[in-house]
């Protein structure tokens, strides 16, 4: 592998441990808050860390599909409510592993709003991707929890906003849609803020400003991850979140994951595996 491949891969190994670390102290810290509100603290960081390129460069703050933008960010915000409100009653593993049934989501979406090609070999690792999930979740089995609803809708919305990432390639900057997304976010969840318990958030908040660091530098890695490495390279690497968040779980909460959730885990990560390398070999000559 090239240098800037593996500098790439280790990077985005590094934001998927920021993300499993920052979800973990939303289940350490976070339980007396809503989940609009952590979401609200995650974003607000994420703003402030990116003024700076903003005060340097403020054409960054134009973009030639504000509306697209907009849909982008109301799709990000979303997935995070959800998913943040599916971590106070399930498992680190569990959530994290139903939120990649995301690739199933964006082919579908592809094939109806880009009018992209689908056929069986493409969509092989969808669906092998897809029965991972069925596999943790047990619709209609004794281990199923209203609960995983939350993350599965949470990578719907996930879906959205790449369809919308892909709608703005070649339009905007990366930086610029870090912006748009992060100012977006800040503005939607901020009327929440009213709710909100100062007291608990007095009480804690050594915690839920790791937490909020861990997921704004995870955002920060993850765009410098891709910068320096083609997708296809280093996407399999992103599945390293589920590894991660078992790990987290299991030391600080003794939340071992059932044979079921393993098994559910590691088909899901070999579908994300036999993608990279199916969109590998199609791109050589």
């Amino acid at each position: 592998m090239p240098a800037p491949h593996a500098t790439g891969g280790l990077l985005l190994i590094g934001a998927m441990a920021g993300f499993s670390l920052s979800d973990a102290l939303v289940q350490l810290a976070g339980s007396g808050l809503q989940a609009v509100h952590l979401a609200w603290l995650r974003y607000a960081l994420l703003l402030l860390s990116a003024l700076p390129l903003l005060i340097r460069n403020p054409a960054l703050a134009r973009s030639r599909r504000p509306g697209v933008q907009m849909l982008r960010a109301a799709g990000l915000v979303g997935s995070a409510v959800l998913f943040l409100q599916g971590l106070k009653s399930l498992p680190i593993a569990d959530a994290t592993a139903l939120v990649f049934v995301s690739p199933l989501y964006v082919t579908l979406l592809s094939a109806l709003l880009l009018r992209e090609p689908v056929g069986l070999w493409r969509n092989l690792p969808v669906m092998l991707g897809f029965a991972g999930v069925l596999i943790v979740a047990q619709p209609g089995g004794a281990g199923f929890n209203a609960a995983m609803l939350y993350p599965m809708l949470s990578s719907m919305a996930w879906a959205a906003a790449v369809i919308c990432t892909r709608l703005l390639s070649g339009a905007d900057s990366a930086t610029t849609t870090m912006l748009y997304s992060a100012a977006l976010g800040v503005v939607a969840l901020s009327p929440a803020l009213a709710t909100a318990d100062t007291a608990a958030v007095a009480a804690r908040w050594p915690w839920l400003l790791a937490m909020a660091l861990a997921w704004c530098l995870a955002q920060w890695m993850t765009i410098l991850a891709y910068r320096l490495a083609p997708p296809g390279a280093i996407a399999p690497f992103s599945y390293s979140q589920m590894l991660w968040a078992a790990i987290l779980g299991w030391l600080l909460f003794g939340q071992v994951p059932s044979a079921r959730t393993a098994l559910g885990m590691s088909v899901i990560a070999l579908s994300g595996v036999m993608a990279a390398w199916m969109a590998r070999r199609a791109l050589k000559p």
